[in-house]
C-alpha cells in the first residue's frame, strides 16, 4: 500500500482548523484525484504525505497514517524526497536556483542520489520526453515562463523516479492542451514506473477521466 490513512486527524500548530478523520487508500499505480477549495486542507494533506511533518509542518497528529509502509513523521523530509515528490503551485519557488540550464536542473536530484552518469542521462531523457521539455533543454531556468517552469519542475520530480507523486494544483499555469497532454503522459508514466500520483485540484472536472478514484475535501473532511 502506497498510501493508507485511517481516521487520521491533524491540527496544525497554532490553529483551530484541522483535518478530521481522513480515510484514504491508494495502492494500484495510477492517478487519483482530491478536490477542494481554498481552506479545504488540500495543501496540508499533501504536505503531510510528502513528509513535512513534524519538522516543517508542526502540529498534533492522531490516527493511523502510512506512506510507503512507514508512519507519517517517522522519516525526515530529505529521506522521503527520494521516493515521494511534491509539486506545488509556484514552480519558480521549486527550482534550485543553482543551475544554468534545464538539463542541469533535472539532473540536480539524481546527482544527489550519487547515481552513475549513464543512469542520470537516461532519467533526464525520459523526464524531458514525458513533459515535452526537449526544446527547453539548454534554456536557463530563470528565463522560463510559468507554464514552462511547471513542466520543468514536473520533469525534475519524474527524474527522481518517485513511488508517490503529489501534485498540488500543478497544472495551474498550463494551457488546456498542454495540461491534457501531460495528464495522458502521467497515466503512462504511472503504469510504467508503478507510481501512485495524487492530484490536488480545486475542481476535478478536467482530470477525473484520468483518475482511478476521486474524493472531495471540504472543511478538513474527506468524502
Amino acid at each position: 500500500m502506497v498510501v493508507a490513512l485511517n481516521a487520521l486527524s491533524f491540527i496544525p500548530q497554532g490553529s483551530r482548523w484541522q483535518l478530521e478523520s481522513i480515510d484514504l487508500h491508494c495502492e494500484v499505480p495510477g492517478l487519483y484525484g482530491i478536490s477542494g477549495g481554498n481552506g479545504s486542507g488540500k495543501t496540508t494533506l499533501a504536505q503531510l504525505l510528502a513528509g513535512c511533518f513534524p519538522d516543517f509542518l508542526p502540529g498534533t497528529l492522531q490516527g493511523s497514517g502510512l506512506v510507503l509502509g512507514e508512519e507519517i513523521g517517522s522519516r525526515p523530509l530529505v529521506e522521503m524526497a527520494q521516493q515521494v515528490q511534491l509539486i506545488q503551485q509556484a514552480p519558480q519557488l521549486q527550482l534550485s536556483g543553482c543551475t544554468f540550464t534545464v538539463e542541469e536542473e533535472i539532473a540536480f536530484g539524481p546527482e544527489n542520489l550519487c547515481l552513475d552518469e549513464a543512469e542520470i542521462m537516461a532519467r533526464i531523457e525520459q523526464a524531458l520526453t514525458f513533459t515535452d521539455c526537449h526544446a527547453l533543454r539548454h534554456r536557463h531556468p530563470a528565463t522560463l515562463s510559468g507554464g514552462e517552469a511547471q513542466r520543468v519542475v514536473m520533469a525534475c520530480a519524474l527524474a527522481m523516479r518517485p513511488r508517490l507523486l503529489l501534485l498540488d494544483e500543478a497544472f495551474s499555469r498550463l494551457t488546456p492542451n498542454a495540461a491534457t497532454k501531460l495528464l495522458q503522459q502521467l497515466v503512462t508514466y504511472a503504469n510504467q514506473q508503478q507510481c501512485v500520483i495524487l492530484l490536488f485540484e480545486r475542481s476535478l472536472t478536467k482530470v477525473a477521466a484520468y483518475c482511478l478514484q476521486t474524493w472531495a475535501l471540504e472543511q478538513g473532511r474527506l468524502s
